[in-house]
């Protein structure tokens, strides 16, 4: 199993609750749906090293495999709902794939903030 990880850094202009009410609200909602998603969880982050970064949350999703990921993140209409949505609230975003150890169990839900 593999873990997406996403290092986000909010729109310029929106404050931090409303970054995070919008990830974790309509943005969520979207995610759920993706064909193959194993689990995921958002995290808000409460500093950075460096400080720099300056990073506002961290998005985790789980799937099969990498293909599974890129297959789920590249399906229509998920694609594109994910694509305007984000150019809604997020500035900056990085993103990595992680293995996750054999018998690691993803979370269902999005973690609460």
């Amino acid at each position: 199993m593999i873990r997406r990880v996403s290092f986000i850094r909010r729109k310029p202009g929106l404050t931090l609750q409303e970054f995070l009410s919008h990830w974790t609200g309509r943005h969520a909602e979207i995610v759920r749906q993706l064909p193959g998603l194993r689990g995921l969880r958002f995290s808000r982050v409460d500093c950075c090293v460096p400080q720099e970064a300056q990073w506002d949350g961290v998005g985790e999703t789980w799937f099969d495999s990498i293909p599974d990921a890129d297959r789920a993140f590249g399906t229509d209409p998920f694609r594109e709902m994910l694509i305007e949505d984000r150019a809604k609230f997020i500035g900056d975003a990085h993103s990595c794939y992680v293995e996750e150890p054999s018998g690691a169990m993803p979370p269902v839900e999005a973690s609460p903030l």
